[in-house]
Formats: structure tokens, C-alpha cells, sequence
């Protein structure tokens, strides 16, 4: 007779693979593993592949619970982000999470949607969860959060900002400074007649108000300060780059020149001035910021500013990793931003000269 297969009673668990069997299984001490897991830098290619080989034939998995209980850490990190669906901030979540991983860290993701409550609530959540550090974005928190950031006692660092605020270090650009150097590119090309929309309505959105006032305060330097209606304040949208144009516009239909604080809002105007049958850059030149993806790839290419996203992801990952190490950390870390001339500006028709244009320039 066929034997019969054996079957494991119902609700029993086979025995977790420890780190004494793949030490066992490769003919290595415990130790050696456990160096292969954590500092893999350090042992010789040949006996991690060998000691990797057996950790995958057994199926083993490290126990996280187990390590938090030993060291006093879960090693997580969370990340509260206005919103994922920006590219801007997706590029940095994915580079912050990268590193992390190569540490052995697990990233925990929230987005605030621009609401400060929200972003204490979210804050609230992952410092329960026993986090050891934490990433925000800007320098704009309430109280109430920043209290609880020094309750938790955790390691914090915020994002594409350049000074750091409240205590808090940062790492990002000065967006006050290249939206000034945008500005006066722009005055350099012969532009006299200025708006600009804002992405202001949210109280948290420290970064497009610094790049507002970089505006605002090269044109006063310059003799040519902005009335209020000059400003248009709008929600981060295309539709709101589209309808902040034509309000700017009926406003001041002289207008020659129009700076956005974020490449969204850009794009929604360039569409909206199309539609106006105003062209770009020939009747209107039109600037933006963050340099996504899209903005290359408009018709016209659209000039902006560039923000290195991926290298804040990867700052703020290893600034935390020290952080929580107990290894010196530096207070605050100024990125370079680039202004990328592209086609969407050019020098106004009554003053029109060659312009530079595909050009890039570091800050």
C-alpha cells in the first residue's frame, strides 16, 4: 500500500528558522550571520554569498520583535509628507526609503494633505507605533506637534527647507533665493509687467511662501513692486493654474511675465493662455518650479526651477541613521537648486532679443 502523506495537525506551526540553524547549515558561527544581516560591508563576497545561499534555502527571517526587545529600537523610521501624489515628494519618499532599507530600517508613510491637525494626528499614530525617527516636510509645525516631537525624545529632521526652525535640523534649498534668481532672469530678458501665482492657501506651505517673497523682493529691488492684485493665490491644481491666469490677466492684461511657485500651477497656466489664444513665450512667458518630469516635455519646454528631491530623501535618511546611531549630525544642510532655461520665456515683443534658452545653472 501507498503510504499516506503526512499531514501536520491543523493550526500547528512549523519551528522558526533561528539564526543557530543557518549558522549550523553554512559551518559558521552564529556570529558570522548575524555580522552577514547587519554589516555585510565587512565580511568577504565569497562567505556572504555562501552564508545568503543557506538564509534563503531556509526560509529564514530575522525577528524583528525580538531585536526591538534587545536593543530598545523597532528600527522604523516615519515620514509625513503634505501629499503623495507630486512627484516632488514621491521622488524623495522613494530615495529616503531606499536608504533606509540599506540600513535595515522599515519607512512608515503618512501624508497631512497641508492640514496641520492632521499631521499631529498622523504624528500621533507613528509615534505609537515606537518609531526612532522621523522626517517632515517645511519648517511650518504647530506648537502642538513640535511639543510632541520632544515628548517622544526621537531624532527629527525636516525637509526641503534650508534653515532649520524650532529646534528642528533641515535639509533642502533656499526657495526664497531661486525664486529671486528666477526673477531677475526674467528682468534681465527686458520683462516689466509681472504677476504671479502662489501656492499660499495652506498655512503649512512655508516653501511656496518663501518663493513668493523671493519674487516680491526682487522686483522691489528692481522698482517694480507687485500690487496685491498682481498675486494670485491659488490651491495646488492645474485647474487653479488655469483659472489663477485668467484672473491675473483681467486683472492686468499688460502682463508680459507670469512666475508660478510650483511647475503644477505652471502647466494649468500654460494650458489656460493656449486656450486665451496667447502665445507662449511670444506674447507671455511663463516660469515654474520643482522641474517635474512633464515640465520638459511641454509645448514649449517649461523654464523652472530644479529641486533635488532624491538627494533630500537620501540626506534625510542618513542624517536620522547617525541620528539614532549617537554619531555627530550636522544642524542643517543647504542643497543646490538649478534654473533650467527653457522655452516658456523669452524677452517680451517690445524688447525681444535672442534669448538663452536649454540652459541649466547651479546654485
Amino acid at each position: 500500500m501507498d503510504k499516506k502523506p503526512v499531514i501536520a495537525p491543523k493550526g500547528r506551526q512549523q519551528p522558526r528558522v533561528k539564526i543557530e540553524d543557518v549558522a549550523r547549515k553554512a559551518n559558521v558561527s552564529p556570529a558570522t550571520v548575524s555580522r552577514v544581516l547587519n554589516h555585510p560591508d565587512i565580511v568577504r563576497p565569497e562567505l556572504r554569498d555562501k552564508v545568503m545561499r543557506h538564509i534563503n534555502d531556509l526560509a529564514y527571517t530575522r525577528d524583528s520583535a525580538a531585536r526591538a526587545l534587545k536593543s530598545g529600537r523597532m528600527r522604523t523610521v516615519g515620514v509625513i509628507v503634505p501629499t503623495l501624489a507630486l512627484g516632488i515628494f514621491a521622488e524623495g519618499v522613494e530615495a529616503l526609503q531606499n536608504r533606509l532599507s540599506e540600513s535595515g530600517y522599515t519607512l512608515f508613510i503618512a501624508n497631512s494633505q497641508y492640514d496641520q491637525r492632521r499631521e499631529f494626528q498622523e504624528l500621533q499614530s507613528l509615534i505609537e507605533r515606537g518609531i526612532d525617527g522621523i522626517v517632515l516636510v517645511g519648517a511650518s509645525h504647530g506648537r502642538e506637534l513640535r511639543s510632541l516631537i520632544e515628548q517622544a525624545g526621537v531624532p527629527v529632521i525636516t525637509t526641503y527647507v534650508a534653515k532649520a526652525a524650532g529646534g528642528i535640523p533641515a535639509i533642502g534649498i533656499d526657495n526664497e533665493s531661486a525664486t529671486r534668481e528666477m526673477t531677475e532672469y526674467l528682468l534681465r530678458l527686458g520683462h516689466a509687467h509681472f504677476g504671479a501665482i502662489a501656492n499660499v492657501v495652506a498655512a503649512s506651505n512655508d516653501r511656496s511662501r518663501a518663493r513668493l517673497e523671493g519674487i516680491q523682493r526682487a522686483l522691489s529691488d528692481a522698482g517694480l513692486p507687485l500690487k496685491p492684485t498682481q498675486i494670485v493665490k491659488a490651491d495646488y491644481s492645474l485647474a487653479q493654474g488655469r483659472s489663477a491666469l485668467r484672473q491675473l490677466l483681467t486683472d492686468h492684461p499688460d502682463t508680459t511675465a507670469v512666475i508660478c511657485t510650483t511647475d503644477t500651477l505652471a502647466i494649468g497656466a500654460m494650458a489656460e493662455a493656449r486656450k486665451m489664444g496667447l502665445a507662449v513665450p511670444a506674447t507671455l512667458s511663463i516660469t515654474g518650479f520643482d522641474d517635474v518630469e512633464l515640465a520638459a516635455q511641454m509645448d514649449p519646454p517649461l523654464t523652472t526651477v530644479s529641486v533635488p528631491a532624491a538627494e533630500i530623501g537620501r540626506g534625510a535618511a542618513d542624517y536620522l541613521i547617525n541620528a539614532i546611531a549617537g554619531s555627530p549630525v550636522p544642524r542643517s544642510v543647504v542643497l543646490p537648486y538649478r534654473l533650467v532655461m527653457r522655452s516658456s520665456s523669452a524677452p517680451p515683443r517690445s524688447s525681444f532679443r535672442p534669448a538663452r534658452r536649454g540652459r541649466s545653472r547651479d546654485h
